[in-house]
């Protein structure tokens, strides 16, 4: 993208970050300064010491860290009988860059960016550091169970925390049915078949040595997904 931002003077950024802080998110902020830093990119930053600059590189490793730090707190209550792998895989779906970048414009963050690019293009992923850095301006403004409360209204408000079902959640559901229950799940290779280079699985959700799905594919993982959304079918609407 191509973007032209205005440059805001630091009288006009703070009656701009003001307004956006109790528009968009809800409170008034009490140092609006930090989140006039962490809307200040590097290329128009200046030197506060040697070795260090007033730009929002600092804020951004924060809100980096509070944000993971949101998002696994958010995953490890919701879904108690997960192991650690699929929380993870979930929690990667969620704070993925084209997310963060896609958070960042639909706050707007472009029209408030403190920047000195020249003639260069500016990548969508500044957008998404700059949340992130918001995110860490919020933190040390009003605290985790704050910043944490914004965090998840916002992400809930874009359907971030439903994304993570579109394809790990049927398998993910039943595991977590299944310890809760005792039963006894398995997925099993009924055929596999390779022609002209193409590979094609079927595969079928067994519990308690009763089959409850059966799913084909042209890999294990997509064959074993649709039986677990039959067998989640099965269970949960009979």
């Amino acid at each position: 993208m191509n973007w032209k931002i205005p440059f805001f003077s630091k009288s006009t950024n703070n009656k701009e970050i003001e307004s956006f802080v109790r528009k968009s998110l809800g409170f008034s902020p009490k140092d609006t300064s930090l989140y006039e830093q962490a809307l200040r990119h590097s290329s128009a930053a200046t030197s506060i010491k040697p070795g260090l600059k007033n730009s929002n590189e600092r804020l951004e490793f924060l809100g980096d860290a509070v944000l993971d730090s949101i998002v696994a707190h958010y995953l490890f209550n919701k879904y108690p009988l997960l192991p650690e792998g699929e929380l993870t895989k979930m929690k990667s779906k969620i704070v993925r860059r084209e997310n963060l970048n896609m958070l960042g414009f639909s706050l707007h963050l472009e029209e408030l960016l403190d920047l000195n690019l020249g003639k260069q293009d500016m990548h969508d992923s500044i957008v998404g550091n700059a949340l992130e850095a918001f995110i860490g301006a919020i933190y040390m403004d009003k605290g985790y169970e704050v910043t944490r409360g914004i965090v998840l209204k916002l992400l809930k408000k874009h359907g971030l925390d439903t994304m993570i079902h579109d394809d790990v959640d049927y398998k993910s559901k039943l595991h977590e049915w299944a310890q809760k229950n005792r039963k006894d799940l398995s997925y099993k290779v009924i055929a596999h078949s390779n022609r002209a280079g193409t590979s094609h699985y079927k595969v079928a959700v067994i519990i308690d040595e009763e089959q409850y799905g059966l799913g084909d594919g042209s890999s294990k993982k997509a064959a074993e997904q649709k039986a677990a959304k039959q067998a989640n079918e099965k269970i949960f609407t009979s």
